[in-house]
C-alpha cells in the first residue's frame, strides 16, 4: 500500500462536498499500471456525478475523475514492466482526482512527454466528438453541423474536428464566448440565451436544415434539434445539460425537462429519411477496439497540428471545489484541468 491524496465525495451536493484527503492505494492488479497523475480532466459527467444525476453514478464515498495524464510508476505484472516511466493519458472509471491511480493498461495511450500539459483535455471530449461525428454521424465535407455548447470541452473538440472534416459549422454559445469561437473558425454563432436556435438555423440554411446535430441539451430542446434536421439529417444525443439548473439537483425543476424529452417514431424517421442516435463513452463494452483506433487517430491529428486542445484554466488538486464552481457558473471556455502533482 502506498500513500496518495484524492478528492472524495461523501454525499451528493454542491461543489463544496469535494474534499481532499490522504488515503492509501493498493498495488496494481496484473492488468493494471499505477500512474502518478500530473493532470486530471474535469468533465460534465463529473458535475452530474457530484450531483447524483449521472446515469452510471457511484455510491458515495468515492473519488471523482475519469480522465488522467501522467507517468507510469508501477506495473502489476512483468509484461507491463516495460511501460514504467512512460508518459500516458487515458480513461479510468473513477479516482482520477488523485495523485496516483491504478488503471487498466488497455485504457491508456502512450504519448510524447511534450503533450503532457494538454493531453488530459483529449480523451473524453475528443473521443466523444469523434465517435458521434465520424463513426455514427458520418459527417461529410460541405455538410452542415450544429454543435450545441460550442464553447465547452466537447464543443471545442467538435469544432476543431468539423473544421478538419471540411464541414459548415453552426454553434450555440453564450455571448461572452463568441469572439473566441470566431477566432477558432466557427462560421455561424447563435446566442442561445437571446435567440431561438431553431429559427436561426432555418435562416442560416435557407430553410434546408442541418445535416448533423450534436445535442447535449436533452429535454424540450432536443425536439428542436430534431425538427431542424435536413433530409437525411442525423441528431446525436450525448447529454442532458438542461437538467442542471443549479449547483445541486432539484427534481422539481428536472422532472418537467425529463418529461419534455421527445419520443422518436420509426415511421416518422422513415418518412423523413432521418436518424437519431445516442452516445455514452463509458458504456462502450464490446467495441473497445474502436476506442483504441480512434484514440490513435486523434493523437495523430494532434501531432499534425489539426487539433489543438483549448485549456481554460488549471486548478490545484486541493481546489477541485473551486474548479467545479467555475464550471457550474458557466465561466469556462474549453477544458478545465486539475494539477495533481505540482
Amino acid at each position: 500500500m502506498n500513500k496518495c491524496e484524492s478528492v472524495f465525495i461523501k454525499n451528493y451536493g454542491t461543489p463544496d462536498v469535494l474534499k481532499l484527503e490522504e488515503t492509501t492505494i493498493s498495488e496494481p492488479t496484473p492488468n493494471e499500471v499505477q500512474v502518478e497523475v500530473s493532470f486530471s480532466g474535469i468533465n460534465f459527467a463529473d458535475i452530474m456525478s457530484r450531483m447524483g444525476l449521472y446515469t452510471t453514478r457511484l455510491k458515495p464515498p468515492y473519488s471523482l475523475g475519469m480522465e488522467i495524464a501522467g507517468k507510469v510508476k508501477n506495473a502489476g505484472s512483468n509484461r507491463l514492466e516495460k511501460y514504467v516511466g512512460k508518459t500516458v493519458v487515458g480513461l479510468c472509471k473513477s479516482g482520477g482526482y488523485s495523485t496516483r491511480v491504478n488503471v487498466p493498461f488497455e485504457q491508456l495511450f502512450i504519448i510524447d512527454e511534450k503533450w503532457l500539459d494538454v493531453s488530459a483535455a483529449i480523451p473524453v471530449n475528443y473521443l466523444t466528438a469523434y465517435f458521434m461525428m465520424f463513426h455514427q454521424g458520418s459527417i461529410r465535407k460541405d455538410e452542415t453541423i450544429l454543435i450545441h455548447g460550442a464553447g465547452g470541452g466537447v464543443g471545442v473538440a467538435a469544432l476543431q474536428l468539423a473544421k478538419y472534416a471540411g464541414a459548415n459549422i453552426i454553434g450555440t454559445a453564450s455571448k461572452g464566448k463568441h469572439q473566441k469561437l470566431k477566432e477558432l473558425g466557427l462560421h455561424h454563432i447563435i446566442d442561445y440565451q437571446n435567440r431561438d436556435f431553431y429559427e436561426e438555423c432555418n435562416d442560416i440554411t435557407n430553410g434546408r436544415g442541418v445535416d448533423l446535430v450534436l445535442d447535449s441539451l436533452g429535454g424540450f430542446e432536443l425536439n428542436k434539434s430534431y425538427k431542424i434536421l435536413s433530409e437525411f439529417g442525423r441528431v446525436g444525443i450525448y447529454g442532458f445539460s438542461t437538467a442542471v439548473t443549479g449547483p445541486k439537483r432539484n427534481y422539481l425543476k428536472i422532472l418537467p425537462k425529463f418529461l419534455g424529452t421527445p419520443k422518436f417514431k420509426p415511421t416518422h424517421l422513415m418518412m423523413k429519411n432521418q436518424g437519431v442516435f445516442g452516445f455514452h463513452l463509458g458504456m462502450i463494452k464490446s467495441r473497445k477496439d474502436l476506442v483504441r483506433r480512434y484514440g490513435e487517430n486523434i493523437f495523430n491529428l494532434l501531432e499534425k497540428g489539426e487539433i489543438n486542445p483549448v485549456i481554460d484554466s488549471v486548478f490545484d488538486l486541493e481546489k477541485a471545489s473551486e474548479a467545479h464552481w467555475h464550471i457550474a457558473n458557466r465561466k469556462n471556455f474549453g477544458k478545465v484541468l486539475l494539477a495533481c502533482n505540482k
